[in-house]
């Protein structure tokens, strides 16, 4: 924005029939923009910057452009086109409850000259405010109302990536991530369906896919408010226990072969382990147990040892 600003603030007072001077306030208001903008565009992460210094560059660049518009012909200034850029980027980068009042900063300032210029009145500024201000106002709106949407769209799009669509459980990536965000020793859990290949032969694909959503439910059921469930791919599921012991993982474990037995066709193998929150450490340890178990016979629950 103040890039684009400077750039047409300085040509401004130079161009042939505009009003004022070349060495008025208007051009050094440019220059300073410019390399105001230039070091926001390079050298600032805008991300990260404080709220208050995004609200004073806008509030400033306001103030730049009332300037200039008084400095280069008041009511019939073109610099009063610059306010355009002073609700763009408030519309866009900013929340919704802080966007808004920079509408009304924004006609305050084109009925600035109201204030200063006798001609403003003859000139029709009042009409050209009567129109503009729908405009300004639908301006804002598209601009709230479409980051607002992408934001959201964006959110979905979060969510949709870390989740199983099958299941609704976490997916693999969801999982890892949860791993590495935890903290101190963490247990993990995982399994897959025994014989899934025959339960696929006997009762087709869609057989199989309610096999795997009853496995997905009966991980809800067994687990923790703080546990995460989730599906790994094909009929491999884990599940991530925080802040459990031995104790605990035993039983959590037990929940879940007592909730599977409760079915008549689906039955799993599992293996589990504690330690610290290394994802790959972790699922490797976990998946010579969940090994050792389908070795063992199958529908049981061994740890790692």
């Amino acid at each position: 924005m103040f890039v684009v600003g400077a750039v047409l603030t300085t040509l401004l007072p130079l161009l042939p029939g505009a009003e004022g001077a070349v060495l008025t306030p208007t051009l050094p208001i440019g220059i300073g923009a410019g390399v105001w903008g230039l070091h926001a565009a390079l050298r600032r992460d805008w991300h990260i910057a404080p709220g208050w210094l995004m609200h004073a560059a806008v509030f400033l660049g306001v103030v730049c452009i009332a300037v200039a518009v008084a400095d280069t012909g008041g009511v019939n200034s073109p610099a009063r086109f610059l306010l355009l850029l002073s609700l763009v980027l408030p519309g866009y980068f900013f929340r919704s409850e802080e966007a808004w009042p920079y509408l009304g900063l924004v006609v305050l300032v084109h009925a600035f000259p109201l204030l200063y210029d006798p001609d403003a009145v003859g000139e029709a500024l009042l009409g050209e405010l009567l129109i503009l201000l729908p405009c300004y106002w639908l301006l804002m709106f598209v601009l709230v109302a479409g980051k607002r949407g992408m934001v959201e769209l964006r959110a979905q799009a979060d969510a949709l990536a870390r989740q199983d669509p099958l299941t609704g459980l976490a997916n693999r990536r969801a999982l890892l991530e949860a791993i590495s965000a935890a903290s101190g020793m963490v247990g993990l859990l995982t399994l897959d369906v025994d014989d899934f290949k025959g339960i696929n032969t006997l009762y087709g694909h869609p057989g199989g896919d309610r096999a795997l959503v009853f496995v997905a439910d009966a991980l809800r059921t067994s687990s923790r408010e703080q546990d995460l469930p989730a599906r790994l791919g094909g009929d491999e599921f884990a599940l991530l226990a925080p802040g459990i012991d031995a104790a605990g993982m035993e039983a959590l474990a037990q929940r879940l072969m007592t909730e599977i037995r409760y079915g008549d066709v689906v039955r799993i193998s599992a293996g589990w382990v504690i330690g610290p929150a290394d994802p790959q450490q972790l699922l490797l340890e976990a998946d010579e147990a969940l090994r050792a178990a389908k070795r063992g016979g199958k529908n049981r629950a061994l740890n790692y040892a």
